[in-house]
């Protein structure tokens, strides 16, 4: 129970910080430019790498690990919001758009939890 409740409160939590992040930004970003979508996932691989370097080289709970990664993580990151902003791109007939988002996201993703992961495991 104390699993689940601590994913449960993560998600919840990390659902609010997301919003936080669209709202902070939704007045910077160029207009069809999906820069909140990309920051939080790229903050929340980093986390990701980071939070799993510690479990994985330090004794880290599992509760703790489950309430901050799978919850508050599952809440904040949006893969989901990704999907579809690709679908609005692709729909519009954005190619060019479409193709650098992908890349963008999925290497600099990929490079923020490996970073995460190099922070948590070389200290």
């Amino acid at each position: 129970m104390d699993k689940v409740l601590a994913v449960a409160v993560g998600s919840a939590l990390g659902g609010v910080a997301r919003y936080g992040v669209a709202v902070a930004l939704s007045g910077i970003a160029p207009a069809g430019v999906p820069l909140a979508t990309l920051l939080v996932n790229l903050v929340g691989s980093a986390a990701f790498g980071y939070l799993f370097g510690v479990q994985h080289s330090r004794d880290l709970q599992p509760v703790v690990f489950l309430g901050l990664a799978t919850g508050f993580l599952g809440g904040f990151t949006t893969y989901a919001t990704f999907n579809a902003e690709l679908l609005n791109l692709a729909m519009g007939g954005q190619w060019s758009a479409f193709a650098g988002y992908v890349l963008l996201t999925l290497v600099a993703c990929f490079s923020g939890g490996w970073l995460g992961f190099w922070t948590a495991t070389s200290a």
